[in-house]
């Protein structure tokens, strides 16, 4: 849904900034700028969030906080929860579409098409066992009942392999 999203903003784009604004609600301007800049994929946007000068990017937050205001009260809080979960699984997609290895819990998460990915087959059945020795020590955890993922391309379709 990209309804009310200013020029010059794709929608990754403004939910970064969406983002940085309930950072800067919660934890003030400085701290939020310095550990919670947005990370923008527009070259343009993207300079104002890297430049030393603190200044630019407070004058797009500014330029822009009742547009902000305007789109969350449009789509609803609901909605604009929904579209911000998305946004934080597109997000981790990007970093690891390098990684050719998944795993999928199973049982009935829909969330994505995969929960963690790995530089290689051997990481991922690590962190398969380590999860399965946590459920024998701990009640409370759950012993590892999904899939096992690979990949032959960055950001390519997600095959299930054997365990074994």
């Amino acid at each position: 849904m990209t309804t009310n999203i200013p020029t010059g903003f794709t929608q990754y784009d403004w939910l970064e900034l969406l983002g940085f604004a309930w950072k800067i609600e919660n934890e003030g301007y400085e701290y939020a700028s310095e550990n919670y800049a947005p990370k923008f994929e527009t070259d343009a946007l993207k300079a104002i969030a890297e430049d030393d000068d603190p200044r630019p990017l407070k004058q797009l937050f500014r330029d822009h906080e009742q547009a902000m205001a305007d789109w969350q009260e449009s789509v609803g809080w609901e909605e604009a929860g929904r579209l911000w979960d998305a946004h934080l699984q597109e997000e981790k997609e990007r970093k690891e579409a390098h990684l050719p290895w998944g795993l999928h819990p199973g049982g009935d998460w829909n969330f994505a098409s995969y929960s963690a990915a790995f530089e290689t087959r051997e990481q991922a059945l690590k962190a398969i066992a380590e999860q399965n020795e946590l459920a024998e020590k701990y009640e409370h955890f759950v012993p590892f009942t999904g899939r096992l993922l690979h990949r032959e391309v960055p950001r390519g379709e997600w095959t299930e392999v054997p365990l074994a």
